[in-house]
């Protein structure tokens, strides 16, 4: 029999000693200085040799060749090009039968006992910048599920109407109603879901051509339904840039930055799976956009190819305490756009959005 480290298991210092943590299994246990020196004579394939390796043998520390360990190595599959690191956060936040989950009763308990909860939005200091209480039009909901599409082609001589701007950021990242909840603190209900109603997604608007707005880079204050100026525009070479060399983030009339305040959710799910609520946090944020771009008539994408430290920079964005996670663009289609989204809603033949100046698969 030949053993070697699983490559499974995490190996990190903390005060000063090695430790092991074996994600799949959700254990951590220090090693000994002669457990350490021993891990290096089994990077690969090798007889084991004493007690000492047989108990991290024991231990799913090492594997041995051949057995349902192995073969569970060997089946990794897509999670071998998504790399270590995904594999090992996905292991660490997957949930295990013997796992316990509070009551909504303990839940409250514990919260109540808790002191310092995070404040439900982020203010900024700058320019401030009201916006108008505008209303998306009342449009049929099934019409507007048939007629969601990607748009990366926006029409360069229409910026976006400045109510149709404020309405869509008023309908998908403002406060709808807040409620106090007793011992707890204030919850914000607004038109999307949200992990324990935390809501840890901040809005930046990057602001290019939307009617009546000085172009540059803004907060929006979720409270006040305002725009808080935090820099100028960017160039759209420098937006290119954040968003990996995409032609359309450049052309669109506004970018939306999406960047979740960390302590508002880890405050109440002090756990690895809480990374996970945020980024599903932003999917249902970038949903709601695109619903509401649909029914005011504009056209949107989102992206997560992002250069992320340019964008924490410009934004001033810490990522320990503030993670950047995401892009939606919104723009007013391009006729010919527009026409082939037309044609495809009344069944005409299927295509993705590009903009002319990128490839689009069609050999043309």
């Amino acid at each position: 029999m030949r053993v070697r480290v699983s490559r499974l298991v995490v190996f990190l210092w903390r005060d000063g000693q090695l430790v092991c943590d074996d994600p799949l299994r959700h254990r951590q246990f220090a090693l000994t200085v002669e457990a350490e020196r021993l891990l290096r004579d089994y990077a690969d394939w090798a007889e084991p040799e004493g007690r000492l390796a047989q108990q991290l043998l024991d231990a799913h520390v090492l594997v041995a060749e051949g057995s349902p360990e192995h073969a569970r190595e060997e089946r990794l599959g897509a999670w071998r090009d998504l790399g270590p690191a995904a594999t090992y956060y996905h292991l660490a936040s997957r949930t295990l039968g013997s796992d316990v989950f509070r009551s909504a009763a303990q839940d409250a308990a514990v919260l109540r006992a808790k002191s310092g909860q995070p404040d439900p939005v982020r203010e900024h200091d700058g320019p401030r910048v009201a916006l108008p209480p505008a209303d998306p039009p009342a449009v049929d909901f099934t019409t507007v599920l048939a007629a969601r599409r990607s748009t990366r082609w926006f029409d360069p001589d229409r910026p976006v109407p400045l109510p149709a701007f404020a309405a869509l950021l008023r309908w998908t990242a403002g406060v709808r109603r807040e409620v106090d909840v007793s011992g707890v603190g204030t919850a914000l209900l607004k038109t999307v879901p949200s992990g324990g109603a935390r809501h840890p997604v901040e809005v930046y608007p990057v602001v290019r051509d939307v009617a009546g707005l000085e172009p540059g880079v803004y907060h929006y204050a979720v409270r006040r339904h305002e725009l808080v100026r935090l820099g100028p525009a960017p160039g759209e070479d420098r937006l290119r840039e954040w968003c990996g060399g995409q032609p359309h983030a450049a052309q669109a009339g506004f970018l939306l930055m999406y960047a979740a305040v960390l302590d508002r959710t880890v405050w109440k799910y002090p756990a690895a799976r809480a990374y996970r609520a945020l980024l599903l946090d932003v999917g249902h944020l970038s949903q709601t956009v695109y619903l509401t771009a649909t029914a005011l008539g504009l056209g949107t994408f989102f992206t997560a190819a992002t250069r992320d430290a340019p964008v924490e920079d410009a934004l001033g964005l810490s990522w320990p305490d503030e993670a950047f996670l995401g892009v939606s663009g919104v723009g007013v289609p391009h006729p010919v756009e527009r026409d082939r989204q037309a044609a495809m809603l009344a069944g005409g033949d299927a295509a993705f959005s590009f903009p002319p100046d990128a490839w689009h698969g069609r050999g043309e």
